[in-house]
């Protein structure tokens, strides 16, 4: 299978340490094979995982620089995704016709004929899933009908459920996922600081075309300030911050792709950390309580479906993800005054994990 070659710069920024997405089976190309629910369910994870990871990784220490004082490192975030976000139950639009015996030709609601229909998410398996109609799914869509439960326990114990059951075609399921084991990002940073204990922060990627994708770009924006400097108490070194931060990402559609996508993100954090110098080093732990969102736009032509009536129509759907709040605790050390390197963990609706390095000047 052939993996993407230009991980760093884009794709690498979406999924990190996830270099799996094969230029054959792209999740955009995945996507457009959805309708609007199939399509949320197939994207859900990701709009909160992605959320949770690029909202990590922001802030290292709660002292800003100070004046003109600058920082420039590599982020490195990455979450992990759960078994349960692995999968998701698949909707099968409308009825099946089933010749019943003594009943005639009867449309059975698809979705209780066939109950088993978990099938990968973006984050599941690169695998194909089908679907096979049950006994007992069956006999609950035959109820959903209107026949009446003598009716159908007569078809059980005469075997003919059995059999009529095995008549029922199956279908193959549109989608596959990718493999991809959590979203991550990697990205350069920027801070630089302000008057009045006021530091900003950047990220950025320039649009870049990627194979089977489209065209990728990013851009963050962030802005810190002391809130110590206003507590009229002696705080024992330790150092108390507040920070707002949002990030957009876009991808747009490339050669054999029309989606569209566009994902939000902010972040308000609130920080306190101490500095211990020792010798040569610096040893700054630090921890922080914040609020967060995420959210994801997409737009696009189904093709491949396998339903006619639905290829070829567009779908734009809007979705929110589930992380909104999280803690935060990590350990940043200085070397020379001028090198740093630093680790975090997040618990929130996903734990993630960011790790940095960096050169400073403050």
């Amino acid at each position: 299978m052939k993996r993407l070659g230009v991980i760093l710069i884009a794709l690498a920024l979406v999924f990190g340490w996830t270099a799996r997405i094969s230029a054959a089976d792209s999740f955009t190309e995945e996507l457009q094979k959805l309708a609007s629910e199939n399509a949320k369910g197939y994207l859900g994870p990701f709009v909160t995982v992605f959320g949770t990871s690029m909202n990590s990784g922001l802030y290292h220490t709660a002292k800003p620089h100070g004046i003109l004082g600058f920082d420039i490192s590599i982020k490195i975030t990455g979450v992990a995704v759960s078994d349960d976000d692995k999968v998701f139950d698949f909707l099968l639009p409308g009825t099946v016709p089933v010749n019943v015996p003594g009943q005639g030709s009867m449309n059975l609601n698809a979705n209780l004929l066939y109950p088993n229909r978990k099938t990968p998410t973006l984050f599941g398996e690169n695998v194909t899933t089908v679907f096979a109609a049950t006994e007992d799914g069956l006999a609950a869509a035959l109820a959903a009908a209107g026949m009446s439960a003598s009716d159908i326990d007569l078809l059980r114990t005469s075997g003919q459920l059995t059999t009529l059951t095995g008549s029922i075609p199956q279908i193959t399921c549109p989608v596959k996922g990718t493999d991809l084991p959590g979203a991550g990002i990697v990205m350069p940073q920027v801070s630089l600081g302000l008057p009045f204990k006021t530091e900003v922060l950047g990220r950025y990627a320039p649009e870049t075309d990627i194979d089977k994708i489209g065209k990728f770009s990013f851009w963050g924006f962030g802005i810190k300030h002391s809130i110590s400097q206003w507590i009229p108490i002696p705080l024992l070194g330790f150092d108390i911050t507040g920070q707002y931060a949002m990030q957009k990402l876009e991808i747009k559609g490339g050669d054999v792709s029309t989606a569209n996508l566009e994902s939000n993100h902010t972040a308000l954090n609130l920080q306190v950390s101490r500095r211990f110098n020792l010798l040569i080093i610096t040893v700054t732990p630090y921890a922080g309580i914040g609020m967060e969102s995420s959210d994801l736009s997409v737009s696009y032509t189904v093709t491949d479906s396998g339903d006619p009536l639905l290829d070829g129509s567009t779908i734009a759907l809007d979705m929110d993800g589930k992380n909104k709040g999280r803690m935060t605790a990590g350990l940043r050390l200085g070397l020379l005054g001028i090198i740093t390197v630093n680790a975090d963990y997040s618990m929130g609706k996903y734990d993630a994990y960011s790790v940095g390095v960096g050169l400073t000047l403050r």
